[in-house]
């Protein structure tokens, strides 16, 4: 009786890690920098990996320009890039600095074609004199901000964007992305019942386009064009 009062209590504690979908997390590794950026460049991160316990993601620096740019690696098990090649333009005690286009690309293993990252550095300006109004900063942070809206104002546009997916009511299907100046909202949600990302817009009182503020990720990895059509059709960052 004692050994299985034992099991289910360790499963019961098992269960209550996996449930508390947004709790918050403190990076302890050496590259806040990085691992800032990161949060704010790749939809559906949480910036840990998730096993019986949470760990700091992987980050890898590989290369230096010559005006300090950083190529680096990172990997958290993110269904939707689980591991991501970025670049940083440059960084200081506050602020984190990348081109918020095309500043990452992502791969299902940890293996990037010699062509792909070519691209990226050309996107990035590789070598080339860093220019400073091109680039997007946010702060430096060693956690991912919590889920900004209520399962409860999320949740009706979920049904709407996964039709047929009416028994949602698990917040751990969903992660804060990104907000704006002016208090636009980005959710990424995964489907229950399919294998589908979307990333949703919320205004700053939670209401929704249901017919244009979507954007369903069909090809994953690869998926910077679209997002940034979708950021651009949403007017993302423009006054209201």
């Amino acid at each position: 009786m004692r050994k299985l009062l034992l099991i289910l209590t360790l499963l019961l504690v098992i269960a209550s890690m996996y449930s508390c979908g947004n709790q918050s997390f403190e990076y302890e590794g050496e590259y806040v920098n990085l691992y800032s950026q990161a949060l704010n460049s790749i939809p559906g991160t949480e910036g840990f990996i998730q096993s019986e316990i949470r760990f700091d993601p992987e980050i890898n620096i590989l290369e230096y320009d010559d005006n300090g740019r950083i190529l680096f690696t990172y990997h958290e098990g993110n269904k939707i890039s689980p591991y991501s090649l970025l670049i940083m333009q440059f960084s200081n005690e506050n602020e984190v600095c990348y081109y918020p286009e095309n500043s990452f690309i992502s791969s299902s293993e940890n293996v990037f074609d010699d062509i792909d990252i070519s691209q990226l550095k050309a996107d990035n300006d590789w070598n080339a004199e860093i220019i400073q109004t091109k680039c997007n900063c946010v702060p430096i942070k060693t956690s991912k901000d919590p889920l900004p809206l209520s399962y409860e104002q999320i949740k009706p546009f979920y049904e709407f964007v996964f039709p047929g997916d009416e028994n949602f009511s698990d917040d751990r299907m969903l992660k804060y992305f990104l907000s704006d100046d002016y208090g636009r909202v980005l959710i990424v949600a995964e489907a229950r019942l399919t294998d589908e990302w979307a990333i949703m817009m919320f205004l700053q009182d939670g209401t929704y386009d249901s017919e244009n503020g979507y954007l369903i990720l069909t090809d994953f990895y690869t998926y910077q064009k679209s997002l940034h059509d979708f950021l651009e059709d949403v007017s993302w960052n423009a006054p209201l």
